[in-house]
This record gives structure tokens, sequence and C-alpha cells, in this order.
């Protein structure tokens, strides 16, 4: 593990963060696996029976001990020792060759946790990708539709609105935290845009393999970007539509003539002065 670097992908769900996930594994230089979901399923839940064993230990030292017990206080550092382990062991699982420098996980909401990474990976770096918030309604429509939730989604009613209005919101406390810790962090987030990735998968490629310094030549890119195409991933062109598929349409802009003015104007209360300084307009 003393050889190997961290990595960190992140995003607002449905921005494409399963997509920039493969293209990152399918580098021989890195290996990138998905969902952990280390902070929110285990480091959170594990301070918090921490702190109870902790209230228990205090108690214990008071009524037996008289103050005086024989455990030190548990520290931040405690915590954060044990999660290291956790983290790397998990990370460790596949068993990465000699030649993978990269090893990491995507989990959307790390984006919420990024400064907690860095303090527990002080030399961690983290990718983020950010997608129109009105092609991420449409993503999120789909996907309830797979989870048979499609009543939440039905045109025209109040519950529609609402779901869409809820992702605005969701969307924009996923991609708020980003632009402060990039400033307070310089060099250590590489920041895209999946409207970038789907015009030029390459050229957004060469871009952030060079941030991580692995190779980046041409026969190299090309190869990964047929890879992991939404052709070769889900059997269909670009703009071909399933309804139960994971893999939805793998298409920019397709939220035109599709959202309601009811639905765009809910995303625009909940996200639109964010959304614009993306410059989605």
């Amino acid at each position: 593990m003393a050889e190997k670097q961290l990595l960190f992908v992140c995003g607002a769900p449905k921005s494409g963060t399963t997509w920039l996930q493969r293209v990152l594994d399918a580098h021989p230089q890195i290996q990138c696996s998905g969902e952990g979901h280390f902070i929110e399923r285990f480091t959170v839940p594990l301070a918090q029976v921490m702190r109870d064993y902790a209230a228990h230990l205090g108690l214990v030292a008071d009524r037996v001990y008289e103050g005086q017990p024989y455990y030190p206080p548990i520290e931040q550092e405690d915590l954060d020792r044990l999660v290291r382990s956790f983290v790397l062991s998990r990370l460790m699982t596949r068993s990465p060759g000699a030649e993978v420098r990269w090893i990491g996980d995507k989990t959307p909401r790390y984006t919420a946790s990024l400064p907690a990474l860095l303090r527990l990976f002080p030399h961690a770096r983290f990718i983020n990708i950010v997608r129109d918030p009105r092609d991420v309604a449409l993503a999120r429509m789909h996907q309830a539709r797979r989870a048979n939730l499609a009543e939440r989604v039905a045109e025209g009613t109040p519950q529609r609105v609402q779901f869409i209005r809820e992702g605005g919101q969701d969307w924009a406390r996923s991609v708020a935290p980003i632009a402060a810790f990039v400033a307070e962090h310089p060099g250590t987030l590489h920041n895209l845009k999946y409207e970038d990735m789907i015009g030029d998968p390459t050229g957004e490629a060469r871009k952030f393999f060079r941030f991580l310094g692995v190779r980046h030549d041409d026969a190299l890119l090309e190869r990964i970007a047929n890879m992991t195409s939404f052709e070769a991933q889900s059997g269909r062109k670009p703009g071909e539509e399933h309804p139960t598929s994971f893999l939805r349409k793998g298409v920019a802009g397709d939220w035109i003539g599709r959202l309601e003015p009811e639905a765009l104007q809910a995303l625009d209360e909940a996200c639109g002065d964010l959304m614009r300084a993306y410059g989605y307009i």
C-alpha cells in the first residue's frame, strides 16, 4: 500500500460518476472501484458508536474509579486510525498489481465529505464531475421508474414537480462545496463536466490522467474511450433509450422539450444560481 496513491471520485448522483469511474479503472495504472460509501455508511455510524462508548467509559470512570480511569479519553485520531485501516483494507481487496499507481473509490456523495477524506488521507487526490441538473432530473426520474416508483414522476402531477425540486436541491448540496474546497486546497481536485466528456472523451480523459501523472498517449486514450463508450457498455447507440437499463441514453441536453415549465421553474428555484455559475443557461 505504501507504493500506491489514493484517489476519490465524486459528483452529484446521476452525473456520470459511474462512467468516470469505469474510464479511470480501464487505465492500467489506476484501479478505481465503486461504491465503497466509506463515510456515510461506515465512518459516521462508527463515530456514533465511539461516542457512545466514550460516554459509557466516562460514566464508569466517575462512578467506579472516582474520575481516575485506566483508559485515556478517546480522541479524533483513534477514530481516524480505525477508518484508515478499514478503507485501505477494502481498497486492497482487488489485489492491485505492481503497475497500478493509483487506487481509489467512486462514491457520488463524497462531495459532502472532502475535508474529512483529506484529513484521513492528506496526500489523496479527488476528481469531481458536474452535469446539467436538468438532465440529472431526467436521469433521476428514469431511476425512479426502474425502482417501481413511477407514480412519483408521472407527468402532470404535483409529485413529479416536487421530485424534480428535491433533486435540484440535492444537486446543489453536492455541487456547492466544490469551489470552496478547491480554493482552500489547490491542486488536490480536478473538476470536469459531463457534457465535455460526451463531446470529447479522449480530450477530457487526457486532462485528468495528466492530473494524476499517469500515461496519456493517444493509443491508450483511444483504447480506453472505445472500451468505455456508451455503445460498448450498453450495446446501444447514444440516444437510444432503454426503459430498464441503468445506462439510459448517453447524451447531453436531452431535457430540452421534455421538462414542463413547472419543473423548470422548480429547478430554477432550487439551484438556478449555481446552475448558471457552471454555465448551464
